[in-house]
């Protein structure tokens, strides 16, 4: 059986998320890093340098650590961040401000080939169905590399511009 690796928004969206609303619950969050020396350290390292006296070593870096513990924005003072699947981020903005995401491969207008990219469309589709109306998403003149990358910039969007 194959193992799935969940792609998550980028601590930047996450945050964006959660200034928007969103308050669903996800199994991963972004939280403080504690980093010492620029590295990650335990929290038992931690521990061990405060009471070495050595706290001005310790440095806390806002959203720099994934952490696999769940979360939903419920706290908005709270220095965690819920960090959907893009998937889930995608199925919010659908379900709760009618934004659909469509990413796409390019294909060559010459050879009718496709070209190793992503496109990436928004569609606004009112729920009492009174037409729709397509925004493009800004996408590098040769398109995005990875099918997750047009899917983070287009939620990105659509949070930035559109909600």
């Amino acid at each position: 059986m194959a193992i799935v690796k969940e792609d998550h928004v980028s601590f930047e969206t996450a945050k964006l998320l959660k200034e928007k609303g969103f308050k669903e619950w996800c199994r991963c969050c972004y939280g403080v890093a504690v980093l010492h020396n620029g590295e990650d350290i335990s929290f038992d390292e931690e521990c061990d340098l405060k009471d070495e006296g050595r706290e001005n070593e310790i440095e806390y870096v806002e959203g720099g650590r994934l952490y696999d513990y769940g979360c939903n924005n419920s706290d908005k003072d709270a220095e965690v961040w819920a960090a959907p699947t893009l998937w889930d981020a995608m199925k919010w903005l659908r379900k709760n401000h009618n934004l659909i995401i469509v990413p796409n491969i390019r294909i060559d207008d010459q050879t009718s080939s496709i070209i190793n990219c992503y496109i990436v469309g928004i569609w606004y589709v009112p729920k009492n169905n009174g037409g729709a109306f397509c925004y493009t998403s800004p996408t590098p003149e040769n398109g995005y590399p990875s099918y997750e990358e047009a899917c983070e910039s287009a939620i990105k969007y659509c949070l930035e511009n559109l909600i």
